[in-house]
């Protein structure tokens, strides 16, 4: 474009040069008159782009070269004029609401190429995120957070009501099978150790030297280990429902007792600073984090397509869901909002930042580069604009010659 422009000039140049060799008639005298003034404003116009950009034949003339003269405050105009003008609240929060991106979004993740995609890049995400965090300090900020909490409130009623709650779905039964069996099968492997210590227990009552003997006190053993076996046995024993009431009991104690919860509740804070529980937490979060960071990172681990099946269920219930729609939409658009009014003038500072980091000369180079096809409009048109104002003024001096 530079040498399209230059060509405009020397056409004119070549026009006016020409007109001498011609005879000295009307019609020539406009011609030169329309060449004379395209030659002065193309060389005007190339004059006025080029001060923008650097001094024109390298002459240091005042008030050019204002693009590497003053690109600071051009870089602060330009970032005031963008949150002034295009990134405010209000226009952000028009064209996201025109763009309904949450349905957009939902119509494109729930293929399922795309859900996988998507459950993929999370599962990476979030395994880079855990991968960053240390150990030590997970373990560090869950007891800070632990002690915080038990400082705000009592944890005692929730545990009664857990237990109550594990009670009435039955969710405590396979824990009794366990305690029960691990108790029948103590008693039948330690029969002879604990013979003598129910007999010397027996011999501290009255005369119950006389009653504690050594077959009675075997009895009492394979009577108690045959009520195990039976209770294993029977899913409805008397005995299973004799201990669901006594963890009944426990849970209305934990619940509504507080005494029990001052001192269950200091029992907790003194476990929270025990050593030897910090470390055995922080062993136990070591494995989790690494068990879900192998799980993350594995294509076939389950982890990723979980993430993938849920993509889609919350991309179906947008679609089915206009209210949820409106929902997501509503609380996109107030966090922009939040965004554009509170870090607006980042932009501001990035702009001046880059271009601040940029030499004036490279300054200069990109700008032009952008914008100077355009702006060699310029000189062609003052070429074209000069010549017709040229033949417009010789033909009123004609008039008021002739």
């Amino acid at each position: 474009m530079k040498r399209v422009a230059t060509g405009f000039l020397v056409l004119a140049a070549t026009v006016f040069l020409a007109t001498f060799a011609l005879p000295d008639t009307t019609a020539v005298g406009y011609v030169r008159a329309a060449s004379e003034a395209g030659m002065i404003g193309a060389i005007a116009d190339w004059f006025a782009v080029t001060a923008l950009f650097r001094h024109p034949l390298g002459l240091k003339i005042p008030h050019t070269a204002l693009i590497p003269r003053q690109k600071d405050q051009l870089a602060t105009k330009l970032g005031e004029f963008v949150t002034g003008n295009f990134l405010t609240p209000d226009a952000v929060v028009e064209q996201l609401a025109e763009a309904r991106l949450v349905r957009r979004g939902a119509e494109r993740i729930i293929d399922p190429k795309a859900a996988a995609l998507i459950g993929k890049e999370l599962a990476t995400g979030i395994s880079a995120v855990m991968g960053s965090l240390q150990d030590r300090a997970v373990t560090e900020y869950v007891l800070d957070l632990v002690r915080r909490d038990l400082d705000r409130r009592s944890y005692t009623p929730v545990l009664g009501q857990f237990l109550a709650r594990a009670i009435e779905g039955g969710t405590q039964r396979p824990l009794v099978d366990v305690c029960v069996t691990q108790v029948r099968s103590y008693l039948d492997s330690h029969r002879e150790e604990l013979a003598p210590q129910v007999k010397a227990f027996a011999d501290r009552k009255v005369l119950g030297w006389l009653i504690a003997t050594d077959k009675r006190v075997n009895g009492w053993l394979d009577d108690a280990v045959d009520t195990l076996r039976a209770v294993e046995a029977d899913p409805d024993h008397e005995l299973r429902r004799w201990i669901d009431g006594l963890l009944a009991s426990v849970a209305d104690d934990l619940r509504y007792n507080a005494d029990t919860a001052d001192k269950i509740d200091a029992q907790l804070r003194a476990l929270v600073e025990d050593v030897q529980l910090q470390s055995l937490l922080n062993t136990v979060l070591e494995d989790v984090l690494t068990s879900v960071r192998t799980s993350l990172d594995e294509l076939d681990g389950g982890l990723q397509q979980r993430m993938a099946v849920m993509v889609q269920d919350v991309a179906a219930k947008v679609l089915d869901d206009g209210v949820l729609e409106k929902r997501l939409d509503a609380a996109m658009q107030k966090a922009a909002r939040y965004a554009v009014e509170e870090y607006g003038d980042t932009v501001v500072l990035l702009i001046q930042r880059t271009v601040a980091q940029w030499d004036p000369r490279d300054a200069s180079a990109r700008i032009e580069a952008a914008v100077g096809r355009d702006l060699q409009f310029i000189r062609i048109n003052g070429t074209v604009v000069g010549a017709l104002a040229g033949m417009l003024i010789h033909a009123v001096a004609v008039g008021l010659g002739g």
